[in-house]
């Protein structure tokens, strides 16, 4: 009977968290979606689990730089901006901040591969993120109960 000896990517990924004590798998699938690196054949796995980091971040970094610098939101957009209160304005800005601080560091990390430097920043990305989905959420929340309460969007559509 021959053994397998391929190693699977769960029992990779185990050693790496194990090496760089990085978040466990279920948690950063949780908030990322990497399970789907499992899928593809790589043998940079932590580039590939920071890749799908990226594309979450970047999604929110895109969300926030349209809320920092609304030059052409969605037309429900204009609703939410105008009842922003000082308050919403400052968490925008510091979130707003941290996404660009993230992102600068991964345009350094696909510069040069360096396996440590890929699980810091795993591990500083998902550490930041706890916080900021927080906060997010929140913001979200409060754009939503804002959609809700503005009769504005009824009264100059197009439509109505």
């Amino acid at each position: 009977m021959e053994l397998d000896s391929e190693i699977t990517f769960g029992e990779e990924y185990e050693e790496l968290r194990e090496k760089y004590s990085l978040p466990e798998f279920d948690k950063l699938a949780e908030d990322f979606d990497i399970e789907k690196v499992s899928e593809k054949e790589s043998t940079f796995i932590l580039r590939e689990i920071r890749r799908m980091i990226h594309e979450k971040l970047s999604a929110y970094l895109s969300l926030f730089e349209m809320l920092v610098n609304p030059s052409a939101p969605p037309m429900f957009m204009f609703g939410v901006i105008k009842k922003m209160n000082g308050d919403h304005k400052e968490l925008i800005k510091k979130v707003y901040e941290n996404l660009v601080k993230l992102q600068i560091s991964i345009m350094k990390l696909d510069t040069v591969y360096s396996e440590k430097s890929e699980a810091e920043f795993i591990i500083r990305s998902f550490s930041e993120w706890q916080d900021m989905k927080v906060k997010i959420h929140d913001l979200i929340d409060s754009f939503e109960q804002n959609v809700e309460k503005n009769d504005s969007l009824k009264k100059t559509s197009y439509f109505g």
